[in-house]
């Protein structure tokens, strides 16, 4: 936890050292995307939000389903694996993510989480949804976490 808070106050700090203009907030919640999907509403694959929320997520049901209090300490290798734009057919945008986790206990492992939109706060935002390789031993999200590693 007290990473996670140094990294947020170093990014911080570099953002408004930088020098450059943060763009205005948007009121029904679409976020700043990468030059490649520019009117997405989902943000990147690397955006720290969103790696937030997938850290928390898994902290969160670590203490229940694993009965241990192992944490994501960072992350690494982030690449998209897909993008579905929302259209007349496909009411969600998603974007599929892939990369990989130093957990707490000393071990690397691979983490399948995708984002969504608009499957967040009221349905007027976007939700991340992860699932750590071997530590999903209810099949939350299949087998060896199916349904988030769909490509």
């Amino acid at each position: 936890m007290r990473d996670r808070l140094l990294s947020l106050a170093l990014g911080a700090a570099l953002l408004l050292g930088s020098g450059a203009q943060a763009p205005a907030a948007d009121f029904y919640g679409a976020d700043p995307q990468p030059e490649m999907n520019a009117d997405a509403l989902v943000p990147a694959c690397e955006d720290p939000r969103v790696l937030a929320e997938v850290e928390d997520q898994f902290e969160y049901g670590a203490v229940d389903m694993l009965q241990t209090g192992v944490v994501i300490e960072e992350f690494g290798q982030l690449v998209e694996k897909a993008y579905f734009p929302m259209t007349e057919d496909r009411p969600i945008e998603r974007r599929y993510c892939q990369g990989d986790a130093l957990i707490s206990d000393g071990h690397r492992r691979t983490v399948y989480y995708v984002v969504s939109h608009p499957l967040g706060f009221a349905s007027v935002t976007w939700k991340a949804e992860g699932c750590v390789l071997g530590l999903d031993k209810w099949y939350i999200y299949g087998a060896n976490c199916q349904s988030l590693r769909r490509f």
